[in-house]
Order: C-alpha cells, then structure tokens, then sequence
C-alpha cells in the first residue's frame, strides 16, 4: 500500500485493461428528479466497469442560493461539475504518484471560474458556460519537482472529467412527455 493504494490491485487492473480492451470500458448514469423550486435529487445508476456490474445507489441534492432562486439548502450544479472535475484530477494524480512510488502528505486542489449570468437568463448571446476555469495543486510529498509536473501533465492528457469539460463532447437529448 501506497497512499492509502493498493499497488498490486492498480498494476493487476491496468494489466487487465492492456489485456482486454472490455475491462476499459466503465458506463455511468444518473437520474434526477425536481423536488421544489430549484431544488432536485440525484441518484446513481449502477455502473458497468469491464464485465462487472456494480451497485452504485448514492443520493445527493443540489440547489441554488437565494439570490439565485433557490433555498441554499445544498450545492449547486457548477458547484457539483467543478467538484466532479477536480475529485477526477485527484483521483488521476494520486494513481500516478502512487504507480511511481512517490507518497503524498497532503493534495489540495482548487478549481475557480467566473460565470456571467445574462447567459443563463437568455438576457442576450452572452455563453451560457465558464469561459475559463483555472486550477491550482498543493502537494506536499517526497516526488520531486520534475515528477510534480510529470503528474499534472498526466491529470491534463488522463483524466476523463477534465477532458470532458476540456474537450467538445457530443450530447445527445430526448424530451419524452408523461401525459
């Protein structure tokens, strides 16, 4: 064990996935629904990962401060994106550290970006998303300055939820009516 990591279940998984291109396969889902005002519930589809089926029911709320209609009882959903983001990039750069034995005290991540809200509101064309997101690591360990940014350059090509925010990814809708 390294970083809390068990090293022999991170190299056996990436050798499965080298081995079979089906255990790289991981399907994800949510399904919300509106409780009141701006406040929903999400919960989590069971996750598919290679040919294993797995359990995944977990239940987090999301709303909006006051100044934004809401009632500030829980987070809202920039706030869950931005967490999603950053959880992703930790996740990345912990399982690379780990991989090159190089343990971490401590990892803080912090990840801002400033929306204008005309967008939302369909006040005008103004883009409706963070034009711009900066982040910032502290770590605190026994790598070195090189590794540091062998890592982050890792968490930027390897981490799918900063990819997917990073890059254009096709969304495909449906509205079906409960009549």
């Amino acid at each position: 064990m390294l970083n809390n990591i068990n090293i022999a279940g991170l190299s056996e998984f990436a050798n499965e996935v080298k081995d079979n291109n089906n255990e790289a396969k991981a399907s994800y889902g949510v399904k919300l629904n509106w409780e009141s005002g701006t406040k929903t519930t999400v919960t989590t589809k069971n996750m598919v990962l290679g040919n294993h089926k797995l359990i995944r029911n977990f239940n987090f709320t999301i709303d909006e401060p006051t100044q934004v209609l809401g009632v500030n009882c829980a987070p809202n959903p920039a706030e869950y994106m931005l967490g999603g983001m950053a959880g992703c990039m930790a996740v990345t750069f912990m399982a690379g550290a780990t991989a090159m034995n190089i343990e971490i005290d401590q990892l803080q991540l912090e990840i801002d970006g400033e929306l204008d809200l005309k967008g939302f509101l369909g006040i005008d064309d103004t883009p409706a998303g963070f034009p711009e997101l900066k982040f910032i690591f502290h770590v605190k360990g026994n790598g070195t300055q090189e590794q540091y940014n062998n890592l982050l350059e890792r968490v930027t090509k390897h981490s799918p939820n900063f990819n997917t925010i990073k890059n254009e990814v096709n969304i495909i809708g449906e509205l079906v009516t409960n009549d």
